[in-house]
């Protein structure tokens, strides 16, 4: 068989891969990396190296035990490589969104049930926020972390929505009373400590007297069904509550207790060129008002894809996007950062694809005395 028909890159470990899936284990390994560099502006010129190496395996219980309907996911990550957006250019957005630290930790390890012919999911166990709430299928498209996996301002005023490969212990429901509806409602451990993977790569702290968070999303999927009158898309709309104790920007002696948001999303196809083929548009907006512990009140972030737009290259997507980010006014010199980015993603098959991107970031860390950064890279990953 053709090399670049497998759907990973080892194949199917001559046949024992079958009978793994068979038996109802599945075992995923995936290497991710950005080599970025900004030539112009930043605090200083530079290159950078980060990279991700993530492993799990998906145990199905009701072939392995005959538990009707339940699953049990473990992961493992590392992380390798340095931080071009921290140490170079001094800017928000961070331009590798494969940087994670030279950590290494637990990215999963949960069960999930389902009930009701699939229209009921219990997800209990160490679980990433991120993976359930505020995602997009756009968001993986582009290389800067502003939307990749979930909007940056969100991660930013609450430090206890994970994103992955973070996760913290928690339990989530989710409700499709239609296959085009969708309910979801969460609760976190909200201890950031617990995610301290710097100095304890396999945390299994559980301490919610220190903080929850509780989330809730609500999702319309329009035009999922073949040969419908609509075009595919998919609207959300969230919002969260923390009851974590947070510190005023102004007076560190003041302790606000909790904290809240809102958050709306959307992906809509535009034009269908043939199957999944053709133009999509996205956007993004996050509102967390308290100014006084929420670095960024205001968000907005935006953007296209279009997959197939050159010919013989069906599978290729073309990306462009901005993202917006609006300080707080309680952080006194600093305003807004703004970063576009456009990229190509080469899909070579189903288990490698590389992509070109290019990125101009606008007042880094809403600072106007850090110049303006032309960012240049490559992002490339295997599934083994």
């Amino acid at each position: 068989m053709d090399w670049n028909s497998w759907e990973t890159a080892t194949g199917d470990w001559g046949g024992y891969r079958t009978k793994l899936n068979n038996m109802g284990i599945d075992p995923e390994l995936n290497y991710t990396h950005d080599i970025m560099a900004n030539p112009v502006g930043g605090e200083r010129q530079s290159l950078a190296y980060a990279g991700a190496l993530d492993a799990s395996v998906d145990l199905d219980l009701e072939t392995l035990l005959g538990l009707n309907g339940t699953s049990f996911s473990l992961g493992l990550y590392q992380g390798l490589g340095r931080d071009l957006s921290g140490e170079d250019i001094n800017n928000f957005f961070d331009v590798a969104q494969i940087f994670i630290g030279d950590v290494f930790g637990i990215s999963q390890m949960n069960f999930l049930q389902t009930l009701a012919n699939d229209r009921i999911e219990i997800a209990l166990g160490r679980l990433s926020a991120g993976t359930d709430f505020a995602f997009s299928e756009a968001f993986p498209l582009y290389v800067n972390t502003a939307v990749n996996g979930n909007p940056a301002q969100l991660l930013e005023n609450v430090p206890s929505f994970t994103t992955p490969p973070f996760s913290q212990w928690g339990v989530r429901g989710t409700v499709k009373p239609e296959e085009f509806l969708y309910l979801s409602v969460a609760a976190y451990n909200a201890d950031v400590n617990a995610q301290d993977n710097d100095t304890q790569g396999l945390n299994f702290k559980f301490n919610p007297e220190d903080g929850v968070l509780a989330i809730a999303e609500g999702g319309l999927l329009v035009g999922q069904e073949s040969n419908g009158p609509y075009l595919p898309g998919r609207y959300m709309i969230g919002g969260y509550y923390d009851t974590s104790d947070y510190t005023s920007f102004v007076d560190p002696d003041d302790i606000i207790e909790g904290n809240w948001g809102l958050y709306f999303i959307a992906n809509q196809m535009v034009y269908e060129e043939q199957e999944d083929q053709g133009l999509n548009i996205w956007g993004v907006f996050t509102l967390a008002p308290r100014q006084s512990i929420n670095s960024f009140p205001y968000g907005v972030s935006g953007g296209a894809y279009y997959k197939g737009l050159f010919d013989s290259r069906d599978n290729d997507i073309t990306a462009g996007a901005f993202y917006l980010g609006i300080y707080s006014e309680d952080l006194p010199g600093q305003t807004f950062e703004l970063v576009f980015e456009l990229n190509h993603r080469f899909q070579f098959n189903q288990w490698f694809y590389t992509t070109v991107d290019g990125q101009y970031v606008v007042n880094p860390n809403g600072q106007t005395n850090i110049s303006d950064a032309w960012v240049v890279g490559l992002e490339m990953s295997v599934d083994f």
